[in-house]
This record gives structure tokens, sequence and C-alpha cells, in this order.
């Protein structure tokens, strides 16, 4: 075992043992007490269990034979499945309990009267003979009309006895009970091992359900192994899949085909939630599977041939690191499978520093070089984007943005329209009876002395450290959706009460026709949330499927519906939350509208109905009535806007990044700077009337240069930067232009390094002159002046009028002192190719601007002169007006929006005949919050007296400004924290004048207002109005943008390309755009074009330029750091697509 591994293993094992330790002392009141904080106009409303007759509760009795301390998944909680089992019409609920008999309740509601339920588990014999179970699946397993319950247990571990269980549904019996027989044996269904929960879909769509057992595993040292050992074949641990072998007439039998269906089935599958959706929209049922800890979750892909792939780290940038419950919906309404996953993060400040979650950068990237695909540790909104080039399904996260990311400990995730207003809502179980993973009782816990009994194994002393462990109700939570993928907290809906809460399932217990709740909760009473969308004139579909047998209740259907405004998509797979499974009748709101305009659904089968003008109430649709698929409505096809011809024309070159940590110097930062190129330039160099590219390498990675012939581009050779001093350079910006007047165009090279200080050659600046056949030579020494500056950009134009082209260097940051910006210089060309530096004398204002990452040059306030627009980090986006004698500061209305401006281009975007800004910024899908009220702060000075600059971020949360650094992190940076707060609780939610006291008040503070990225409109006399760009266009940070008319309509339209991954995982990923095309209205507005009209960017984005190709075509290059090129062709030459 090398170091670096033992690393690995045992950071994760601390990061484990969140829930394989415990501890503490504290003793709640009453769980679940009052109306979650709503008052009586609350949408829902909860029942008493005196009153509906279900006084089911899950009861936890914690011993020294099983607790958590030998079983890390003890407080997990057990599910709820709603279903009608005695065929009246009206949803019935089963519940599972860990340690005791399941139990089944009759709804015996009456129309118009109150909620009742009966509990019949004694007569329907359905209590179960395991000791533990999870998960139950309500479904019609033997195709006879009848709903089934499928329960997933815990068997042969720790003294746990138990297997799988499958209760036939046999009909009601004299006294009008259903009477069920267990048949899992018979059936080959009856799994013994880590059973967590199982889905029924028709995966070969031969008409009847396989099944997807969903397993979860323990820690042993096998399951920190790399994926190649870890997904290896466990009997106990891995997924499994079964293919349903039925004949008519008989009993169904289940045939195992796990390994060739292309299933992994290891050690490390932590499985804690699956669903079953068309995810590709091929028609074909896909699957998600949500693991906890570090293994991926799974997307795999149906191929229709009985076989499955594992596409996750194609189709997800990244995934939830912690992964409990899940859902798949169409969140955004546009017809594709979303999916939310759950996570841990808490939103409580004082817990956050007090809780265990994220990795080191180093441990992550350790853990994505030996295979594991990224993670981060909170909720994740996957907006389906469409399929890529590879037809490929691509994902979008943007649970920050939507402001779901942090609902704490939470476990079951339902997408439902609960208001009935035409968008999905989300609701949220939360809650762990105790806290494993907090920081202070890990360090109590791995006390030498401690750990050596544990290792005696479990006493009845020893059951006195989970009273360690601290306990706290959290509430669960309800967001509405807004349309888009945008929700809002809806705590005035009743359902935020405090507890631990686990499974959960929506149905329509009082036949009113909206969505009601069940919630399973951990040593307290169930919880059923009444609806009262309905009674306040609220309206919906009230879909119920006959299928054909033996699918009969049309499991895997798809029902779109579509109103005057919307387009809703449901799918019928009951399986989804946490451990659980919703009424199989689907609730379709219309937003008021009395009935909706065109319904029609496509069964497995691909069988299609369709029917307009359906009225609002109950609708049954049965497959029997369904044409087929030829009657559907044909979908219309758009041409592609692109076509990636990089196999064809790009140059088979990557950039190449060099390994550097910045957060080994400058751990407070918020990203790492030193990932900024390549530099991207285009010019004809040969004078041959082409485009050719020069590239900027990383550093230790030569510069290039590619010509451009018929058959596309091609390395030329520059000898000069193959020498050792070039090869140190790191180019991040550049420029051609004729320096030195004869002709041919040179080249400007502006260097950046974070690692580097001082006068370092390697961020010397670089001056090459072109000969007009290709070759560059340097130019002679004293043609720049020497800057020694970390570059954000470079810029030429003939500011002073004099002929010739001058030059402004932006300079980015001072290195390892993030917040202090570098020096910028304007550069005066004598018309010789000689720069003197011109900044004192006429922008003296320039020198010190800011932290410098984009500059164009253009006239902006319509005198002729060029004008210097500037966008940067804590900068607003600014413009020094050229006077003719030199550059003042502009008043341009925009000296307010501060903000992380990172990408800048210049156009007459509203067509007023003056020139625009298109400028990237942050995004908003970020845990760093900026406004106008609460802005983002970099807290600047020596707090610590060593001499260096020390820079804190803050952002605004839970009614402060707060550190995005945790404890761990401070406690490294600021010794003096480890004395001053001896415990993490004892730090718990501070914000800086807390830590630092009178030290803070003589900070410079520097602010971002605004992390949006937008449009700058001008008035024409250089005053500007922003407009934020849409939502898609937020997502990521954008680094760069290119304009030009891409769908030939004779407006421009945007391109966008960014991401950012130099972050610390706690900050999670900036990875949730595939680039993207913004298709212009001529007015200044500009509306997403979807994913497959055929861009689809790759990596970190860094610079995009549109050119012109030999055969007269329109191409766009995109340049990644640490990437490939990508050359994408624009035109009607592109492959059609179908509109979705």
């Amino acid at each position: 075992m090398t170091p670096l591994l033992g690393l690995f293993r045992s950071a994760s094992f601390r990061s484990a043992s969140r829930r394989a330790l415990a501890a503490g002392s504290c003793v709640l009141g009453t769980l679940l007490a009052g109306c979650g904080g709503a008052g009586e106009d609350a949408l829902f409303v909860r029942l008493d269990p005196a009153e509906s007759g279900v006084a089911f509760e899950n009861a936890l009795a914690e011993d020294a034979s099983f607790n958590i301390l030998n079983y890390l998944y003890y407080y997990n909680g057990g599910g709820v499945a709603a279903g009608d089992v005695d065929g009246d019409g009206r949803p019935d609920l089963y519940f599972t309990q860990n340690e005791g008999p399941n139990a089944l309740y009759l709804n015996r509601t009456e129309p118009g009267g109150p909620v009742r339920f009966e509990d019949v588990t004694e007569a329907a014999g359905v209590g179960g003979t395991s000791d533990w179970d999870f998960g139950v699946t309500m479904a019609d397993v033997d195709g006879d009309g009848r709903l089934d319950l499928y329960v997933s247990a815990l068997g042969a571990y720790q003294g746990q006895r138990g297997r799988n269980e499958l209760f036939l549904n046999e009909g009601p019996g004299p006294d009008g009970v259903p009477r069920f027989r267990e048949a899992a044996a018979e059936v080959g269904l009856d799994f013994e091992g880590f059973g967590t929960q199982a889905t029924f879909f028709d995966y070969d769509r031969d008409g009847d359900l396989d099944a997807y057992l969903l397993n979860h595993a323990v820690h042993t040292d096998r399951t920190y192994e790399r994926p190649e050992e870890t997904r290896l074949r466990d009997e106990r641990s891995g997924d499994r899949l079964y293919r349903n072998d039925s004949e008519a007439g008989q009993l169904p039998r289940f045939t195992e085909v796990t390994e060739e269906a292309g299933i992994t089935s290891g050690i490390s599958g932590y499985g804690l939630s699956v669903v079953a959706s068309d995810l590709d929209g091929d028609g074909w049922p896909d699957l998600y599977v949500g693991n906890d800890f570090h293994e991926n979750d799974f997307v795999y892909l149906n191929n229709g041939d009985g076989t499955f792939r594992e596409v996750s780290q194609t189709a997800l940038a990244h995934s939830s690191r912690f992964s409990m419950g899940a859902d798949a919906a169409d969140v955004d309404n546009d017809g594709d499978a979303d999916l939310v996953v759950l996570d841990m993060m808490p939103r409580d400040e004082a817990i956050r520093q007090t809780s265990a979650g994220d990795d080191s950068y180093d441990i992550d990237a350790f853990k994505r070089q030996i295979g594991y695909g990224p993670q981060v540790a909170r909720n994740s909104l996957q907006i389906n984007r469409g399929p890529g080039p590879d037809g490929t399904p691509r994902f979008s996260d943007v649970a920050t943005l939507s402001g779901i990311e942090a609902t704490d400990w939470s476990w079951a995730a339902l997408l439902a329209d609960l208001d009935l207003d035409g968008h999905r809502d989300l609701f949220v179980t939360n809650g762990i009876w105790r806290r494993p993973n907090d920081l202070d009782y890990i360090n109590y816990i791995s006390d030498a002395q401690i750990q050596q009994n544990l290792e005696q194994g479990m006493t009845e002393e020893n059951l006195a450290l989970l009273e360690q462990m601290p306990q706290v109700a959290v509430p669960n939570e309800a967001f509405r959706g807004v349309g888009g993928f945008r929700f809002e907290e809806a705590p005035e809906w009743g359902l935020g009460d405090e507890g631990f809460s686990n499974g959960a399932a929506t149905a329509d217990l009082d036949g009113d026709g909206d969505l009601d709740l069940v919630v399973n909760n951990v040593n307290a009473p169930a919880s059923i949330y009444l609806n009262r969308a309905a009674e306040r004139g609220a309206t919906a579909l009230q879909i119920s499927l006959e299928g054909e047998a033996p699918n009969t209740f049309g499991t895997g259907a798809h029902v779109t519906v579509w109103t005057d405004s919307l387009r809703q998509t449901a799918e019928a797979q009951p399986t989804r939350g946490f451990l659980s499974s919703v009424d199989p009748r689907l609730v379709v709101g219309l937003g008021g509208a009395a009935q909706a305009e065109r319904v029609q659904v496509t069964w497995p089968d691909g069988a299609v109905q369709t029917l307009t003008d359906v009225p609002a109430g109950p609708l049954t649709l049965r497959q029997a009535d369904a044409g087929p698929p030829s009657e559907a409505p044909t979908t219309t096809e758009e041409p592609a806007l692109f076509t990636d011809v990089s196999a064809a024309l790009a140059p088979d070159w990557r950039h190449e990044e060099n390994t550097f940590i910045d957060f080994n110097r400058e751990r407070l930062m918020p990203h790492m700077l030193s990932r900024l190129g390549p530099a991207l330039a285009v010019g004809d160099v040969d004078g041959d009337g082409l485009d050719d590219l020069f590239v900027g390498g990383a550093r230790v990675q030569a510069n290039v240069l590619f010509r451009q012939t018929a058959s596309g581009f091609a390395p030329a050779s520059v000898p000069l930067w193959d020498e050792d001093a070039e090869r140190e350079t790191e180019a991040v910006a550049a420029v051609f232009f004729d320096a030195n007047g004869d002709g041919a165009l040179d080249l400007y090279v502006g260097t950046a390094g974070n690692e580097f200080r001082g006068d370092a050659d390697p961020i010397r600046d670089r001056l090459y002159l072109g000969d007009g056949a290709g070759g560059f030579e340097a130019a002679p020494a004293g043609s720049l002046p020497d800057l020694f500056v970390h570059v954000g950009d470079v810029a030429a134009a003939d500011w002073d009028g004099d002929g010739d082209t001058d030059l402004f260097v932006g300079g980015r940051v001072v290195p390892r002192e993030y917040g202090n910006p570098a020096r910028s210089a304007l550069l005066e060309n004598d018309g010789r190719g000689r720069f003197r530096d011109a900044t004192a004398d006429l922008g003296p204002d320039l020198a010190e601007v800011g932290m410098v990452a984009r500059a164009a040059f253009a006239d902006l306030d319509g005198d002729g002169r060029p004008d210097l627009a500037l966008a940067g980090e804590w900068m607003a986006p600014t413009v020094f007006r050229n006077t003719g004698a030199g550059f003042e500061r502009a008043e341009t209305g925009m000296d307010d929006a501060t903000g992380w401006w990172t990408a800048l281009d210049v156009a007459d975007f509203d067509g007023d005949g003056d020139l625009d800004l298109a400028l990237g910024n942050l995004g908003l899908n970020s845990r760093v919050r900026a406004s106008a009220e609460h802005p983002a702060r970099l807290w600047l000075s020596d707090f610590d007296g060593n001499d260096a600059l020390d820079g804190i971020l803050t952002s605004y949360r839970d009614g402060a400004d707060y550190p995005l650094s945790t404890v761990g992190v401070l406690r490294q940076q600021f010794p003096e924290f480890k004395q001053r707060f001896t415990s993490f609780a004892a730090f718990g939610a501070r914000t800086v004048p807390d830590l630092f006291g009178d030290r803070a008040d003589d900070a410079v503070q520097r602010t971002a207002t605004t992390f949006a990225s937008a449009v700058a409109l001008n008035d024409g006399a250089g005053r500007f109005t922003l407009r934020p760009l849409p939502d898609w266009a937020q997502v990521e940070p954008v680094y760069a943008i290119a304009c030009d008319d891409v769908d030939g309509d004779g407006v421009l339209d945007l391109v966008l390309g960014g991401g950012l991954l130099g972050v610390r995982p706690d900050r999670g990923r900036y990875d949730a755009g595939h680039g993207l095309v913004l298709r212009g209205d001529g007015s200044g507005a500009f509306e997403p074009v979807e994913l497959n009209r055929g861009l689809v960017l790759d990596g970190e984005v860094r610079a995009l330029r549109f050119l012109d190709a030999a055969d007269g075509s329109r191409l766009l290059v995109s340049a990644p750091s640490d990437g490939p090129l990508q050359i994408l062709r624009l035109g009607p030459e592109a492959e059609r697509v179908a509109a979705r």
C-alpha cells in the first residue's frame, strides 16, 4: 500500500465514520410537534394519528448486539408504499419497520368524510419475518391485476436474520381484507444480504415486470480499493438485475442476469436509491442508482437488447457524494426526465462547521485519478440537456442556482406538483436520530483507549458512547416550483415539522384530486399530511392506467399533457424517493384550467393514444384503446447549428496543465488562478488568405502555431518555442498585430503563473516578430518593458492615432496574494516595434484598476477613438474613455455592479448603431452568493501578523456573512484558533469580526454585488444598462464569449463557454455548462438554444474564436484548459435533429 493510498483509505474511513461511529446525550421532547411553522392557512394539514387510525411508529431500540457502532445504516429508517391493494379505488398504506413487524393499513375513508385507516397487518399476513427491514415496493409482480408487496431486508449480518420477501396479493378474504402469500423463494427473489430497495420495471419491453434489487455495503478494507477491485461481484452487497421469464397462467420466475446485462454488482455499491426512467428518450427504461460514499452514482442506459451501458462519467459532470434519496421527473417541462439526488449538506452554519463532509483537494483529486468520478457533498438537481454528439444525455447540476442544494441530512426526494400549478414541486424528508459525522464526537471516539475497548466488542458499558452523539431534530423541506428549474422555499405549506423522517410517498388519500403525503419517522408516529390545493380551486387530471396483462398498471408508460401555456410529462414508475413507492395513479396539475387541450399516452410497447379537450378530474387510459406508434404525431426536425468537425480538422494536440495546487500556498483563495490558459489568437500569419491559429502551452509545454490548409490545421515549426526558457512560460493571452510596420503579423504573448513571484522570467511577456511566411523569432532585447506580472488579458489598437498598433496589458493578481491586483499598463508603440510603458502619462488610474481578466478596445462613445473596456474579479465592468490625450475613467452607470467578471465581447446587440458589451461572470450556480443588499466580501489583511496577506471570503447565508472556508482550513491558516476554540462546536458560526475583533476593522474589503452574466446595452453616449442573461447562462462561470449570426437570421447571437474545476471540494465544482448558444432577437434579449442543436463544448473553455475555413464555411474554435482543441462548423450542412 502506497502512502498516498493509505492516506485515501484513512481519510475515507474518517469521513465514512460519520455513520459508523456514534455518541452523545441529547434528550428531545415531543417529536414532530406543531404544524411545521405554518398557520391555519397552510396548504397541508397534518392528521392526528388518533383520528386517522395510523399509529405506526418505526421504533429503534439500540442494544449492545446491534447499533450504529456495528452497523452504519442503523439510523436510515424505513419506507412507505401507497397503492390500492383491496381494489376499492382508495390508496392504502404499507410501512416498514426496521426492528419490528411491518404494517398494512386499508383506507376506509368515505366520500366527504374524515380520512380513516384500519390496521389489517395480521389478517393480511404481511408483518414480515425478517429481523431488520428497509424498503418496500408495491407492484403487480404476478400480473393478476392486484398490487403485491416486495420488502427488502438485511440478512446474515451481526446476528440479523432475514431475506427479501415478496407478498403476493391473492384477493380479499371473507372479511374484505386482502390476503397475501409470501412467495419470494418460489419466484427467485429471496435475496439474502444487504437489501435496500427494489424497483419493478419492464427493461426488455416484453410485457412483464423485471426486478432491480438495490443493495448496500458496509465498510471493509476491500471497499477502499480502486474501482476495478471494488466492482468485482459480491454475493451480499452488489446490486442485482432479474429478468422476468413468466409464462401465461403461471407464477413468474425471475432469472438473474446482472453480469450479462452490464450491471455492476460490487462491494462498494452503497446503494440508497434507484429510480427507473427513460433518460435518453429512446423509449427504453433506464436506471439511475444513487450510491453513498466514494462509489460513483450509476447511470445505466438501456441498449434495447437486454443490456445496459454505464455512462455516469459522460452523462454527469459530477454527482452527489453521499447520495441518498432520488427521483426522476420533468422539472423544466421540456419533455426530458431530470433528476434530483439528496445528500447531507447542512443549512445551519453552526452544524456545517461541526460536520465532516468533503475530502481535501488532494484526496478528491486522488480518487478521480484512480477512476472514481467527481463528487460534491450536497444535493444535486441534474437537468437533462438532451443528447450529446454520442447520443448520451448530458445533465447539468443546477441545485445551487435553484436553491435546493442544502437541506441537511436528507432522505426522500419527491418531485410532484403539490399545488397543482403545472410545475413540479419538491418535498424532502430530513433528520438522523443521532449525528455520527459530528467532528467533536469523531475526535472523542477516536481516543486510543476508546478504540481499544471497542475492538474488544460492544458491551452494555460501551452503549454509553451513543449518548455522547449529538441529536438534532431538523425540519422537512418543501420547495415550490416556479418555472424552468427554479424553486422557492415554501415554509407556509405546513410541511416543516422537525423530527427524524425517512421514507415518504404521495397518494390522493381523500379522493379530492390532489396529492397528499405520507412520511415514515424514526421513534415517532408516521405523519399523514392532507393537501388542500383542490379545496382551494386548483384543478388536475387524476390518471389511472389500465395496462395489458401482465403489466396491468402500465408501469413505464409516459403521459404528456398540454394546456394553453404548459406541456407536462409524467412517467408511471412508482418506486421513487427513498425506500418507498408512490401510488401508481398520476396526478397532473392544470394550473386552474378547466381542461387539458391534449393528452397523449405512450405505452411501454410503443402504442400511442391521444385525446383532446380533456376535462379536469379522473381519467382512465386503457392500453387496449391505443394505436400503433405510427399514429403518434410526428416530431418536427430543426437543423443543427453546429457540427463537430474536430476529428477532420483539429490538430492532434491538447493543452496539458502542469500540476500545481494553488491552495497549498494560499489556503483561503476561492479558486485557483493557475489554470487560466490556453491563449488563443487568430490571424493570417503566412499571407495565404487563410486564418491560422496560435495556441499557448501550459508551463513546460511549448506554444504551438497551426497553419490552415484545405484539409484542416497543421502544426508549423517555430524552433524558438521549443527552447527550455520559452517552455517555462504559461501563455494565457495573445494577440496578432503588426508591431513593426513591415506588413507581417507579429505576436504578443501575455504570461501568467501563480507559482512565480518577483522578477521571474516565466512571467515576462514575449513579443515575437513574424516573417510573413509563418516563421517567428524573438523581438530584440528592450522591445518591451519588463512588467513581470500575472497577466489577465492583452488588447491591441492604435489608441494614440499615430498609425501603429499599441497595447494594453491587464494584470490579474500578485502571485500568492489573492485579492491584490497586479499592475496593468498601457504600452505605446514607437512604430518600429519598440514599446514604452506610458501608463503614468496617459492613464495613471489604469495602473491599479483591479484584477483584470478581459480587455477590449472599441469606440463605445461614438467619437471615433478606441476606448478601453475591462472586466475582472472584484471589479465592476469598467470603461476608460479615450480622450485623444490619454484615458480617463468613464461614467458608465455600472460602477455598483461589482462581480467576478471573466469574459468580454463587444458588438451591437440591440441594433441601435452603437456598441454593447457581453459579459461573463461567476454565474448564479454557486454557494458564493452576492447581491447589492448582501454582497460577497473579501477581507484582506495580515490578520495573523506573519507579513503575509490573508484573504477571507465571506458570503451571506443563515442570517450573516460567514466565511466560506471550513473550520479545518481556518485552523490551518490561523493556528491561534486551535487554542481559542478547543472544539468545533466552540467555533460554531462566526463572522470575521467575531474571529478577529478590532483586527477586522483594519481589513480592506472587496465586494461583489452580482454574479450574473449579462449584456450591457449602450445608450450611445457610453452609459450602459446591465441586463442579466437567461438562467442557462448562469449555471457556471463564463470565461469565453464569441458572437456571430449563428442561425442565419441576420441578428447577432452569442456562444458561451466556461467552467472552473480548480476549487476546493467543499465549494463544489463549476461544471454545469456544456457550452451554450444564445439566440439574439435584435433588441438585446437572448434565448437559450437546446443542446442537441449541435454545440457541446467540453472541458474548462478558456477561449472561443470564430474564423473562416478554407472552404468558405465558418468555424468555431474552442480552447479548453487541460484538453484538446474543438472545432465546430457553423451552418446549414449540419445534420437535422428532432425538436424536443
